[in-house]
C-alpha cells in the first residue's frame, strides 16, 4: 500500500517538474514502460473491491455479469451458473427454485480460486430474470464505524477486523495493511482484549452478532424519512442500444429530471437529495453511464454517443417527451451532447458543478499547481494519467472509501470537509461501487473527456444551459466555466459563493431548485422557484 501511494506521488511530482522543463516529456513518457503490470486492470487480476453480480434467466443461464464475476468465476455469457455450484444436488435444487418461486433464491458456488461464495438473488420484474449478488462476509463502512466506536477500535484495527470477518488470512491482511504479520497478530490480541473475548472465533462471532442485532433494531425503527443506505441496486432497462442500469426516485407524476451522474458523487445515495426530490415534486431518472454499474463500456463505440442513444430509448419507453437535464461534474459533457442532438427532448440543462473542457495551461491559472498538473497530464499524456488514476482506484478498493477525500481533493479543504461528513459516506460508497464495477472503465474514460475540446459543439447548443460553479472549488477552473457559459448561445454562469466542487453533496436542494426553475421557465411546471 505504501508502495502504491509512493508511486502515485512520484508520478505527480514528475509531471509537475516537467512543466518547468518541457524537454522532460521524453523522460516522463518512460514512466509508462516502468509501471508494473498490476496497474493495468485489463490484465492485473485485481480484487474488485465489490461483490459479484450476475443476471441469469430461469434456466440459470448467464445473461450478464460484472467485472468481479467475470474474473472470479471464469464463465462466459450463456453458460449455466450451476456449472460452478458446490454440488450437482444444490444446482438442481437451485433450478427448481428459479422456476417455482417468486421469493429470493440462494446458491453456494466455488470461484476459480476455490473459495466458497454465497449468492442471493431475486427477480428484477415479474416473470423476468434473477439478479444474483454475492453475500458479503465483511461489514459496510457505516457498520464498521459503529462497531469500532462500540469496541473502542482505532481505524487500522477496524480494517483488520473487517479482514478477519471476510476470512482473509493474517499474512494477506498484513500485506494489505502494509504491516508485518507479527504486528497484525499483536493488533488482533489488542482487539480481543478490548472486546473481552479469548479467541478469534469468538471475536468474529461477536462482531457479526453486533452487526445482526444493530440491523434488526434499525429495521424496526419507524421511517421518519426515506431510508438511508447505499442504493446499489438498479433496474435494468434494455432498448435497441443495449442494457443500462437505471435508478429513480421522487414521485412518478413529478416533473421529469434526467440526472447524468459524475465520476464521484454517486447517483442518489444522499438522503438530502432524495428528500429534496420528494419535497419539490421531481421525478429523478438516473441512468448509469457506460462503464459504470450495470451499463457496459462499449468496445468500438463512443461512450457519449451510446449514452445519448440509450437515454432517447429510455425516454421513449417511459413516454416522456421532454426533460430537464441535471448534470454532475463530467456529466456536463454527456448533457451537452444530448442537448445538441436532441434539442426537442431537452427543455434545459443545469450543470452543477459544471465541468468544461480545460484545454490550455493559461486557462487553468486560477487553480492550484497540483490540480493544474492533473489537467495538463490529461491533455498531454493521457496514457500516463490513466495509470495515475488506476493507482488511485486501487488504493480506494483496498483501503476503503475513507481515503477518497484526501486522494481526490488534496489541498482542497472545503471539499475534503464535505466528503468527510457522515452523511456523505453512502454517496461515496455508491459512487465508488458504480465506478469500480468494471474496473473503473467509465471513470478512466471520464478523465479523458474532461479535457476534450467540444467548443464547436457547444456553440450549436440552443437550449438554456446553466453553468454552476462553486467559489471554493480548486479542482475546476472558474475561468473555464465562465468561458463555456459565454460559448453557449443560451448559456448562463452562476457562482455559488459557499460551495466547492462537491455541490451535489453540500447543496443538493439548491441544484434541484435550479432544475425546477429551469423546467418552469420552459413551460414544464406551474410552481415558481428562485435561485
Amino acid at each position: 500500500m505504501k508502495r502504491i501511494e509512493t508511486d502515485r506521488r512520484k508520478l505527480v511530482d514528475a509531471l509537475e517538474a516537467t512543466l518547468d522543463d518541457p524537454a522532460g516529456v521524453r523522460g516522463l513518457a518512460a514512466h509508462l514502460a516502468d509501471l508494473p503490470d498490476w496497474l493495468d486492470a485489463s490484465t492485473a487480476g485485481l480484487e474488485c473491491g465489490r461483490e459479484m453480480v450476475v443476471l441469469i434467466d430461469q434456466s440459470a443461464r448467464l445473461l450478464s455479469q460484472n467485472a468481479s464475476a467475470a474474473q472470479r468465476l471464469g464463465l462466459t455469457l450463456g453458460a449455466a451458473l450451476t456449472e460452478v455450484a458446490l454440488s450437482p444436488q444444490s444446482g438442481a435444487r437451485f433450478i427448481d427454485d428459479l422456476k417455482s418461486t417468486q421469493a429470493p433464491v440462494t446458491l453456494a458456488i466455488a470461484s476459480q480460486s476455490g473459495e466458497t461464495v454465497f449468492l442471493l438473488g431475486q427477480r428484477t420484474e415479474s416473470g423476468g430474470p434473477f439478479l444474483m449478488s454475492e453475500v458479503q462476509r465483511g461489514l459496510s463502512a457505516k457498520m464498521r464505524s459503529h462497531l469500532a466506536a462500540a469496541m473502542g477500535l482505532i481505524p487500522s484495527e477496524a480494517m483488520l477486523l473487517d479482514g478477519l470477518l471476510r476470512g482473509t488470512p493474517t499474512d494477506r491482511i498484513a500485506a494489505d495493511l502494509g504491516r508485518t504479520e507479527g504486528t497484525v497478530r499483536q493488533q488482533i490480541k489488542s482487539i480481543m482484549a478490548k472486546t473481552g473475548v479469548h479467541s478469534q472465533t469468538q471475536l468474529v462471532s461477536t462482531a457479526y452478532a453486533f452487526a445482526s442485532a444493530y440491523g434488526r433494531i434499525a429495521h424496526r425503527q419507524p421511517a421518519l424519512a426515506p431510508a438511508s443506505g447505499p442504493h446499489f441496486g438498479a433496474e435494468l432497462f434494455t432498448g435497441q442500444h443495449g442494457t443500462m442500469g437505471l435508478h429513480s426516485l421522487g414521485p412518478m407524476k413529478g416533473m421529469p429530471v434526467l440526472l447524468l451522474h459524475g465520476a464521484l458523487f454517486g447517483i442518489a445515495a444522499s438522503p438530502s437529495m432524495r428528500i429534496a426530490a420528494e419535497t419539490l415534486g421531481l421525478r429523478l431518472i438516473a441512468p448509469e453511464r457506460p462503464g459504470y454499474g450495470h451499463t457496459l463500456f462499449p468496445t468500438s463505440q463512443d461512450p457519449v454517443s451510446l449514452c445519448c442513444a440509450q437515454i432517447c430509448d429510455l425516454l421513449d419507453s417511459l413516454g416522456i417527451d421532454r426533460v430537464v437535464v441535471l448534470a454532475h461534474d463530467i456529466g456536463t459533457r454527456f448533457a451537452a451532447r444530448l442537448a445538441q442532438i436532441a434539442p426537442t427532448r431537452v427543455a434545459a440543462v443545469v450543470a452543477a458543478p459544471a465541468t468544461p473542457p480545460m484545454r490550455t495551461w493559461s486557462q487553468t491559472s486560477d487553480m492550484p499547481t497540483r490540480h493544474r498538473v492533473n489537467a495538463w497530464a490529461a491533455q498531454q499524456m493521457p496514457g500516463l494519467m490513466d495509470k495515475i488514476v488506476m493507482i488511485g482506484l486501487r488504493q480506494i478498493a483496498r483501503k476503503g472509501i475513507e481515503v477518497i477525500p484526501q486522494l481526490v481533493f488534496e489541498g482542497c479543504h472545503d471539499d475534503q470537509a464535505v466528503l468527510q461528513r457522515p452523511d456523505a459516506s453512502d454517496a461515496l460508497q455508491e459512487g465508488f461501487h458504480l465506478a469500480w464495477a468494471q474496473f473503473g472503465a467509465g471513470f478512466r474514460h471520464d478523465m479523458r473527456l474532461t479535457n476534450e475540446n467540444w467548443a464547436q459543439e457547444a456553440a450549436r447548443i440552443s437550449v438554456p444551459f446553466l453553468c454552476m460553479h462553486g467559489a471554493l472549488s480548486k479542482t475546476v477552473s472558474r475561468n473555464a466555466v465562465e468561458h463555456l457559459a459565454k460559448t453557449l448561445p443560451s448559456g448562463r454562469f452562476l457562482l455559488v459563493e459557499d460551495a466547492g466542487h462537491s455541490m451535489p453533496l453540500s447543496h443538493p436542494a439548491l441544484l434541484l431548485r435550479a432544475a425546477v426553475a429551469a423546467g418552469q421557465s420552459a413551460g414544464m411546471g406551474q410552481t415558481e422557484f428562485e435561485i
